[in-house]
């Protein structure tokens, strides 16, 4: 059981890794667009209808509509297959890579993460947190909150009520962590981009990777697969 909860936590710590490779690489790599959140898209979508710019806010309109498309896959694989969909959300991801690393340079920045806006969507829904928090690992506004919001709880509870202590503390670090382990992905996306240019979208691959190691060590379903196809195998023997 320690093992599962270990597992869990730094699955999400890897997916938050991810989360802010792709963060850094739209920000700093495609003019400052976030492909991983829907504020500051839908802002825009709402001044180019109101200055009746048709193309940017088509362009827009389709990211939104991505962006909600991933929310309802994940709901109908959720409720309608026994799907894992932990590896789902990381072949996902790296499927995007791959598309969003043959998009070319002149391309209009919102359209070029179009896959960056599905995958993200659908990691968010999947990697949900872990040890009972919510705790996104695409964005960092709630989690900043929640750090905030754990370490002044912590100072202002009594001393002696050590119980409550330990448990915001434990909050405010959980989320503190995964705040660190984002932004240091995003420093990362950057400096890759100066060395790599936009084929630095690639080095997402290797926090995946590891996310799937992680995930296959927790879950076992491809051990589990593997193991019923040597099975098979004998038995047709």
């Amino acid at each position: 059981m320690e093992w599962n909860n270990r597992s869990e936590v730094w699955a999400h710590f890897i997916m938050a890794v991810c989360g802010g490779f792709f963060g850094g690489y739209a920000i700093f790599g495609r003019m400052a667009v976030f492909g991983s959140a829907q504020t500051a898209n839908l802002i825009e979508l709402v001044g180019d209808i109101l200055g009746r710019n048709l193309t940017d806010a088509s362009l827009r309109l389709g990211a939104l509509l991505l962006y909600a498309a991933a929310m309802v896959i994940f709901v109908v694989l959720r409720k309608k297959t026994p799907l894992n969909l932990k590896y789902l959300a990381i072949a996902v991801d790296a499927a995007a890579a791959a598309a969003t690393a043959a998009m070319p340079e002149q391309m209009d920045p919102v359209l070029a993460l179009y896959p960056v806006f599905f995958a993200m969507s659908f990691q968010w829904c999947v990697f949900k947190g872990a040890e009972g928090y919510a705790c996104s690992t695409i964005f960092s506004t709630n989690n900043l909150k929640q750090t905030v919001l754990s370490f002044t709880e912590y100072f202002m509870v009594r001393e002696d009520d050590e119980e409550e202590r330990t448990k915001k503390l434990k909050k405010g670090r959980f989320f503190g962590e995964t705040i660190l382990f984002f932004h240091a992905s995003v420093a990362a996306a950057f400096l890759a981009l100066h060395v790599m240019g936009l084929s630095a979208v690639w080095l997402v691959m290797l926090p995946l990777f590891a996310g799937l190691v992680i995930t296959e060590l927790q879950e076992g379903v491809i051990r589990e697969w593997m193991a019923r196809l040597v099975m098979k195998k004998k038995k047709i023997a």
